[in-house]
């Protein structure tokens, strides 16, 4: 087999290395004369440094690089430490393999180094492309043609080949409004500056210092990103004057002044990138590195995602030797789900680390302290780039890849009603919405539960304020009847009493009585005790309204489950008097993550993931103890609680928060009744095609009778 790269890159030279490491020859057309590069420092993750150890590059690599010891990130105008993630030896035990910092120019020259110099075609430039039954021609800018059984783009961000696949109009090049400067420091002149082999990071207000060596006490990296506004110029690629670069870091905190006022040229670029494509490929032709994926720097993830399609496009080339296409149609089928989620995974850390806003810069770095506290080891932050070894994962079938929704792409459910729900999660975001962060998922969320779960009956609807927290008000007022006050989900970011309503209604209905939503506060902006504090004002507000609390059922599904637990045990703690019931359906109840189906199912839920579950808990508890009881009510004193009625999905991540409850609910004397539930999706109750939440609507109907209008327990 022949294969043609277009581009000499790391991605491309990674490929033609794996290629012949396969046994299949690989040539490299590269317009560039020679191989040069702007003096950069790049990062190889633990996921690109398993492919350098299989090609025999490691060593070669580490001679010339730099293993951080940690990431140490702090506040640029205060020095403050505002999270640190271990790397060093217990990184590479973790994640099983370094991360290194090395330069650019040395790493292509390593890779290039590999290969046979007739195989490096330099100085030649892609014009045109055609391709048949058995391959590929490509005509070059000075009249000569080279054929292949595959042609690959590897060919940057503005690739030629993308263009000639799908057009020079498909999916623009997006620019970030960012701009970053690059420079180097040879290490003489650093001598006086405190800067250990780490990722010495810091975050300021709409600009980021991403600093570490990559020789080992010989030359320093810089990457310092500021808002476009700042720099005025007619062409964002020069170096030169870098008065603009003072200005825009003045004012920090000594050490990184000290660092700062070191450097004495550099050179400034765009920050671009593209949306991810739903199609990388068309016969023997296809695409791979940025090329096909272009993302934006801060997960350090371009080269590595580069190094993994390199992996996979070899491999597969080798297993469908016979038929070249079938093997890209399989690269791609495994690549692209993942370079996805990555693509969109990137852009969200650039939005959370360029923060402008005082608030929203006070949410954020409360959200990482809270996540040194669930997550010492930042594995919900970085594990999904980190721990993924392509070596063994292309051994794994194909539908096993993890996609935006961290769900097996092959995942199916045992029922047609079952399998809509699940696709009906799966697809709740887009893989905008995940790169706005909590902004996009707010919007994906609601756009998800108004889409697919509108209010049948509006007129029905009736705004009230309960202790001065806004809520809405559904079904049949009446003096004996249950009330049911609700508490939605969404992970206590996520969702509103409005978008909740459908559920209520039909909530209300079920207890033939009304159900009265509560519009809570959410985190990151409004972190604990604030939603508890909400759902305390607005229980108050039923009881100064007349509503006996041996009528009230409080109710929640996921997060809103925990928080209806919660608000129990704050009101046992002050001694008010306790409602009738409580419903909890896949409530999270343990913001520690600690539960062992978190682990478990991972890849089967596509509703609640580890890495979403621990941005939620931290966004809420920030700097309060998570093992609170009024934040995680799995680790109350659940004694003299009234009955609990607790659903759960066997296999959704959040199960064993749930039968752990159950456990201790029954060990502290509570009348529970649990209901699991297979073949089901998380909080299915939301779904009311599902025949398991007729079935659980039922049995709450009844439950209530029984319980509603009982003596409401001791609340010692």
């Amino acid at each position: 087999m022949q294969v043609l790269i277009v581009g000499a890159g790391i991605a491309g030279l990674t490929a033609a290395i794996a290629l012949r490491h396969k046994g299949i020859d690989a040539t490299i057309v590269e317009q560039a004369p020679k191989l040069t590069e702007i003096g950069a420092g790049i990062q190889i993750a633990a996921n690109g440094s398993v492919v350098l150890r299989e090609l025999g590059l490691e060593q070669a690599v580490a001679a010339k690089s730099v293993i951080p010891q940690s990431f140490d990130m702090r506040d640029i105008l205060t020095g403050k430490q505002l999270w640190d993630v271990p790397l060093g030896d217990a990184g590479a035990h973790r994640w099983g393999a370094p991360l290194y910092n090395i330069h650019r120019a040395d790493l292509i020259g390593l890779l290039a180094d590999r290969l046979p110099p007739d195989s490096l075609r330099l100085g030649q430039r892609c014009s045109a492309l055609e391709q048949d039954g058995t391959g590929v021609t490509l005509h070059l800018d000075n009249g000569e043609t080279l054929r292949g059984d595959v042609l690959i783009g590897a060919d940057g961000i503005h690739s030629v080949v993308r263009q000639r696949l799908f057009g020079e109009d498909n999916d623009d090049v997006q620019f970030s409004n960012i701009l970053m400067w690059r420079a180097l420091i040879p290490a003489d002149r650093l001598k006086h500056v405190d800067l250990p082999e780490r990722g010495n990071y810091w975050f300021g207000p709409g600009r980021t210092l991403i600093t570490y060596w990559i020789r080992p006490q010989n030359l320093y990296s810089i990457l310092a990103s500021v808002p476009s506004g700042e720099v005025r110029r007619e062409s964002w690629t020069e170096s030169g004057d870098i008065d603009e670069l003072r200005a825009s870091f003045s004012g920090l905190e000594p050490r990184a002044q000290a660092m700062m006022d070191e450097i004495d040229s550099a050179f400034i670029t765009g920050m671009f990138y593209r949306d991810p494509i739903e199609r990388w490929t068309d016969g023997r032709v296809s695409l791979m590195g940025d090329a096909a994926h272009p993302m934006v720097p801060f997960l350090a993830q371009g080269a590595c995602q580069g190094m993994e399609d390199a992996w996979v496009l070899a491999t597969m080339l080798e297993r469908h030797h016979a038929d070249p296409a079938a093997g890209l149609a399989e690269y791609e089928q495994r690549r692209r789900p993942r370079t996805t989620r990555v693509q969109s995974g990137a852009r969200a850390m650039v939005k959370m680390v360029h923060e402008s806003d005082p608030q929203r810069i006070k949410s954020r770095n409360g959200r990482w302290k809270g996540m040194q506290h669930i997550d010492p080891l930042s594995e919900a932050t970085w594990s999904f780039v980190w721990e993924y070894d392509v070596l063994k994962e292309v051994n794994r079938p194909a539908g096993e890849v993890l996609g935006l929704s961290a769900t097996r792409e092959a995942k199916t459910m045992d029922r047609p009603e079952s399998q809509r729900a699940f696709e009906m999660w799966k697809s709740a975001f887009t893989p905008e919405d995940v790169a706005r962060g909590h902004d996009g998922m707010r919007e994906g969320y609601e756009r998800f539960l108004t889409t697919h779960f509108p209010l049948r009956e509006p007129g029905t609807v009736e705004e009230v304020e309960l202790g001065g927290v806004p809520a809405f008000r559904v079904g049949k007022a009446g003096t004996e009847s249950p009330l049911v006050l609700h508490f939605h989900g969404g992970g206590y970011m996520l969702g509103s009493a409005r978008t909740s309503l459908e559920y209520a209604s039909r909530l209300a209905t079920a207890v033939g009585g009304e159900c009265v939503t509560v519009d809570y506060r959410l985190a990151p902006e409004a972190p604990y005790p604030a939603a508890l504090d909400d759902a305390v004002d607005a229980y108050r507000g039923l009881l100064r309204a007349g509503v006996a609390p041996s009528r009230i059922l409080l109710s929640g599904e996921s997060s809103g489950g925990g928080l209806a637990l919660a608000l129990s045990l704050a009101l046992k703690m002050a001694g008010d008097p306790l409602p009738a019931g409580i419903v909890a359906i896949c409530p999270f109840t343990d913001l520690t993550l600690s539960g062992a189906s978190i682990k478990d199912f991972a890849g089967e839920d596509p509703a609640a993931h580890r890495d979403t579950l621990a941005l939620m808990a931290a966004s809420y508890f920030q700097e309060h103890e998570p093992r609170d009881p009024l934040v995680s009510p799995l680790f109350g004193d659940l004694r003299g609680l009234p009955p609990i009625l607790l659903s759960s999905v066997e296999g959704e991540s959040l199960y064993s928060d749930s039968t752990r409850l159950r456990e201790r609910a029954l060990a502290a004397d509570v009348d529970v009744t649990f209901l699991p539930v297979r073949d089901s999706v998380h909080v299915y109750t939301l779904f009311p095609f599902l025949p398991e939440t007729e079935a659980t609507l039922k049995t709450l109907g009844e439950w209530a009778a029984r319980v509603v209008g009982e003596p409401t327990r001791a609340t010692a």
